[in-house]
């Protein structure tokens, strides 16, 4: 599993039904929409998944559905990522055999880590892993730990493959492109994807993918083709697009813009949210 700049996979939402499961129908008719619209893979069970709500079968039931939903036509990347260090490599091993591509970990969180903790979790990992291909993730707004660059590079001088940067600071993020150029890193935030491509990364990991896919691929292929103006202009709408959402809750406008989407294309998507973050 390598992709090619400039790759776009949508940070993928986790539908719930009315009785607070997740939502199979839902979720394979939004992964068919997602590729139908050119994305090039997905990745679910992450933030944008409600990852630290899902149960670890709930978790393996939605990679399960989004790797049957793909067919093979996209890579599925999925993030397992867990507190501790054997949950985490139970997942990755559980999440393999159930057809995932890639997976991808965020750094450890609650409790507070350095460097030397957090390489020693990931590489555990990677052994858990073997031959697939293991991205971190890095969100320190969320995990309350940071993901050093030279822990970073340590990390691909031992296999890793990439990292998903949810840092949103230009700074960090060419930190890591300078530390590991040839390790596959995204941008999570597509207000920044114009630059961080500009800086060499592979692409982005977005949540507003999950509404607007054909406006970020669109954007990433601009910048592949060389035109500027084109690039800057779509940048510009994707940041507008973002702040809109930030206007409200985030997930609450995602999930209720990709349920009036998918009702216009005739299918149902629930918009609800898991409690505590639905009540």
């Amino acid at each position: 599993m390598v992709f090619d700049a400039p790759a776009v996979l949508p940070a993928l939402l986790t539908p719930f039904d009315e009785n607070g499961d997740v939502d199979p129908a839902a979720l394979a008719d939004h992964v068919a929409f997602l590729i139908d619209a050119g994305v090039h893979g997905i990745m679910p069970c992450g933030t944008t998944g409600e990852t630290a709500l899902l149960e670890a079968d709930e978790t393996l039931s939605v990679v399960r559905t989004v790797v049957e939903a793909a067919a093979g036509r996209v890579p599925v990347v999925a993030h397992v990522g867990r507190p501790s260090t054997p949950a985490t490599a139970r997942l990755i091993e559980a999440a393999i055999d159930a057809g995932a591509d890639g997976v991808s970990a965020i750094v450890p969180y609650y409790y507070a880590y350095g460097d030397r903790e957090i390489v020693a979790h990931f590489r555990a990992l990677l052994k858990a892993a073997g031959d697939t291909p293991l991205l971190a993730y890095t969100f320190p707004a969320r995990t309350g730990n940071d993901l050093s660059a030279e822990a970073f590079r340590t990390l691909v001088d031992d296999g890793l493959a990439g990292l998903k940067d949810s840092t949103s600071v230009p700074e960090i993020h060419a930190g890591y492109l300078a530390a590991a150029p040839d390790a596959q890193i995204f941008v999570g935030s597509p207000s920044f994807l114009l630059e961080s491509l500009r800086g060499g990364s592979r692409g982005g990991v977005a949540a507003l993918a999950n509404l607007r896919p054909e406006l970020i691929v669109a954007l990433a292929y601009a910048w592949r083709d060389g035109d500027d103006q084109e690039a800057e202009r779509l940048q510009a709408e994707v940041r507008t697009a973002e702040q809109e959402l930030k206007a409200s809750p985030p997930l609450v406008a995602l999930k209720a813009g990709v349920a009036a989407l998918m009702a216009e294309r005739g299918s149902r998507y629930p918009s609800a949210l898991r409690s505590p973050l639905g009540t």
